[in-house]
């Protein structure tokens, strides 16, 4: 019964539909960041666009690395999405290699949120 309760746990981590927006702050009328590893915060998504997270960006001045510290926190969060208004080459290599989805989206959080809903 503990093996079926573990490969439960483990498969529905593997399916976890979390999507993370990269913000220019910690409301839902804030805008989209242009600064996808450089944001001032992230929000997190589940599925139906309700919000499970809202946290200060921890590596937004740091003078480099910032990328793969980001992917390295999404990977900890179970994040299969992220949407931001620009990404650089380096996020977007790190992302492909974690098979972290990404989208480009303009405008504020609250419009990203109704694109998920779709």
């Amino acid at each position: 019964m503990k093996w079926i309760i573990g490969l439960l746990i483990v498969c529905s981590s593997l399916f976890s539909d979390i999507t993370v927006v990269a913000s220019d702050g910690d409301t839902l009328n804030a805008n989209i960041s242009s600064e996808a590893s450089r944001c001032g915060y992230y929000v997190f998504l589940d599925s139906k666009g309700k919000v499970l997270e809202t946290v200060q960006n921890p590596h937004k001045d740091i003078q480099g690395g910032a990328s793969s510290k980001l992917v390295a926190m999404l990977k900890e969060k179970k994040v299969s999405h992220m949407i931001a208004s620009n990404f650089g080459d380096k996020l977007i290599g790190y992302l492909e290699a974690n098979h972290i989805k990404y989208t480009v989206h303009r405008g504020d959080i609250n419009s990203a949120i109704q694109s998920l809903k779709k």
